[in-house]
């Protein structure tokens, strides 16, 4: 078993050094390229590179503060918005609330009514029962003929 872990290790450490021989390799031939290829620099085209970069700066500075006020204004607007929707919430809450009251008002008068409402069909009951006592005395004296002797 050693000698496999060894000889692994070797093997690894053969893979590694390769790597880094091949990456050298690269390294210096990007290094040597030869200083003939590369062409001299227009100094006109650096000029005119400066002044076209130049204004896109400029132009970049005021989209930024165009964007800048913008989102001032957006956010003026926004907070207004949240402003107005509390207060119109807080309103609503107020009126529910005294709908709520009143409704509740409303059902114990209703209650007390209807309480009230018992007490005045026991009175019809009873008018009704004295009423029909009154028309049974009425027959009752009208069927009885009047004797001619009491007056």
């Amino acid at each position: 078993m050693e000698s496999r872990k060894e000889s692994l290790l070797k093997f690894l450490e053969s893979i590694e050094e390769k790597e880094i021989i091949i990456k050298e390799k690269n390294a210096e031939s990007m290094n040597s390229v030869p200083e003939k290829n590369i062409p001299p620099i227009n100094p006109q085209i650096m000029r005119e590179m400066n002044v076209r970069l130049e204004r896109a700066a400029k132009d970049l500075d005021g989209m930024v503060c165009w964007l800048e006020r913008e989102m001032c204004e957006m956010s003026a607007h926004t907070a207004r918005f949240v402003d107005n929707h509390a207060e119109a919430v807080d309103e609503v809450s107020d009126k529910t609330d005294k709908s709520v009251k009143a409704m509740y008002s409303l059902l114990s008068k209703a209650n007390s009514m209807q309480k009230d409402m018992t007490k005045v069909e026991m009175m019809s009951s009873h008018l009704k029962s004295i009423n029909k006592y009154l028309e049974r005395l009425d027959s009752t004296l009208t069927t009885i003929k009047p004797n001619p002797d009491i007056t």
